[in-house]
């Protein structure tokens, strides 16, 4: 009877491990910019293809502005904005960039795309949108 307690407590802690090893994976800066940029491709051909207006479309960009709000807000150390003073078309954006390049599938990114300033100003207090522009 001990021994199969002392093996359920160990199974426990194994599998307390395993989902703690996993959520670290899933949220580690890689793997959200990984998504980001992965959203940011969708959205692009949702856009060209379904319109700018399509629920899905709209829902892509949420999702993609959603995970870099996450990038900022929970690594802080590995992410600021900056205002893109290249983009004169349209809507002021801001370039979700990294303090030090990360290698994602074989590229290293300097950034995490671009927000603009209309999203941010909705996902972010103007405290935290000051502070996070560089």
């Amino acid at each position: 009877m001990l021994k199969e307690l002392h093996a359920s407590s160990s199974r426990s802690h194994t599998g307390e491990k395993n989902s703690r090893d996993f959520m670290e994976s899933f949220n580690s800066v890689e793997a959200i910019i990984t998504r980001i940029i992965a959203l940011n491709h969708a959205w692009k051909v949702s856009r060209e293809t379904l319109g700018a207006k399509n629920d899905i479309t709209e829902a892509m960009r949420r999702q993609k502005s959603s995970w870099q709000a996450s990038l900022l807000r929970f690594h802080e150390n590995a992410a600021y904005l900056k205002v893109d003073n290249d983009n004169t078309d349209g809507e002021v954006l801001l370039s979700v960039r990294l303090h030090s390049p990360v290698n994602i599938n074989g590229v290293l990114r300097l950034d995490a795309e671009h927000i603009p300033l209309r999203i941010a100003k909705e996902l972010f207090s103007s405290y935290e949108l000051e502070s996070l522009i560089r």
